[in-house]
């Protein structure tokens, strides 16, 4: 059996694990073009080494005690606004001071009025292992529903391993009430949780730019370089949830291209290119739809087939969308083909061909138009 550790060789190793965490927060956030969100981490990790090498110095002070509960509250708070910053929000919100208020008003308080007898001294203990159990499972909670609104798996495990330190203050709480030989050893597991916790906590936290870095770069291969709408292999991907009988296929491709490219050049040629995925594909956005470009001048968009009644209609506004483009550029005009994902279809490469042959239709008829084609459509 491994012998029982005691408090203040658990409580070191806390301070150095905390403090490597802590730098490694602080070093990330001065590299050029670090998010500020690095910097709340750090002060976290950083402020609770300090705390825990506080109470080995300035135990059984009444007034430092509650100033050391008061800012281990506040470096769970600090997880928080950490996580506030990383989303694009305020960091900083007047309830977080309710916790750190109250972890320091209930250890100081007590004693002031009653005085330093045993059963208040008791109460008081009982008071802050609650006062701080609250403010982890504020910050806990709030990891967790964050990482959840913002799919972060490492914000979750963050968040879970707050959560993870309830059980450890319930211990705590027990073994106050037991009040016997018991303590001591019992008053050692939460420390001991410490060890685990800590470490998941903050490697949690590191993971979750990096789960936001993996997803810029998948999102990125997806994406046209020149338009940002999706490519062929995004639309693919996008679009599936959207494939089903009666869901509309649009083949959308630009009038006259080469004459644009030839008479005001390949950068004019590509603003027009970009104008016109910025109409259509707002339009079809706002339709519940996807959007992209299949390469070239050729784009396609699929809308939702509740939209199927009303086919024609949005197809028209899509096409009227694109005629109030941006004054000082090239004069142009695209035509679009229409059709139907059938029964039985499983994707929608029939449909397109559907709709290409009704483009190919529209060319025909002299370019600029709206052309549907198949049983399914109006």
């Amino acid at each position: 059996m491994f012998p029982t550790p005691d408090t203040e060789t658990l409580r070191l190793c806390s301070v150095l694990s905390s403090s490597a965490f802590g730098l490694v927060f602080a070093l990330v956030r001065f590299e050029p073009r670090a998010e500020r969100y690095f910097a709340h981490w750090s002060a976290s990790a950083f402020l609770y080494a300090a705390v825990l090498v506080g109470f080995e110095f300035w135990e059984d002070r009444l007034f430092l005690d509650g100033l050391l509960l008061g800012g281990l509250a506040a470096s769970n708070m600090l997880l928080i606004t950490g996580m506030r910053a990383f989303d694009g929000k305020p960091p900083f919100r007047w309830w977080m001071l309710a916790p750190i208020a109250g972890s320091v008003l209930v250890h100081v308080l007590p004693t002031s009025m009653f005085g330093a007898r045993p059963a208040v001294f008791a109460w008081t203990r009982a008071g802050d292992t609650i006062g701080i159990a609250i403010s982890a499972l504020i910050a806990g909670a709030m990891l967790v529903l964050d990482a959840r609104r913002l799919k972060s798996r490492g914000g979750r495990i963050a968040g879970l391993a707050m959560l993870g330190y309830l059980p450890g203050y319930a211990i705590t709480l027990a073994a106050l009430a037991w009040g016997d030989s018991r303590v001591n050893f019992l008053a050692v597991i939460p420390m001991l949780s410490d060890q685990l916790l800590l470490a998941v906590l903050n490697l949690g936290l590191l993971a979750i730019p990096a789960e936001r870095a993996q997803q810029r770069l998948r999102d990125a291969a997806l994406r046209d370089p020149l338009t940002s709408v999706w490519n062929r292999a995004g639309f693919e991907q996008h679009a599936r949830p959207l494939i089903a009988p009666g869901a509309t296929i649009l083949a959308i491709d630009l009038d006259h291209f080469k004459q644009i490219n030839d008479r005001h050049g390949h950068l004019a040629g590509d603003n027009v290119l970009m104008e016109l995925a910025r109409l259509a594909g707002a339009e079809v956005g706002s339709l519940g739809g996807e959007f992209g470009r299949l390469g070239g001048d050729e784009f396609i968009a699929i809308l939702p087939e509740w939209r199927a009644p009303y086919a024609q209609a949005c197809a028209n506004q899509i096409h009227r969308a694109c005629r109030s483009f941006t004054e000082g550029m090239p004069e142009w005009t695209m035509s679009i083909g229409v059709a139907q994902v059938s029964e039985g279809e499983q994707g929608f490469q029939d449909a397109l061909q559907r709709a290409d042959k009704a483009l190919y239709r529209a060319k025909v008829a002299g370019r600029d138009k709206l052309t549907a084609i198949g049983d399914a459509c109006w």
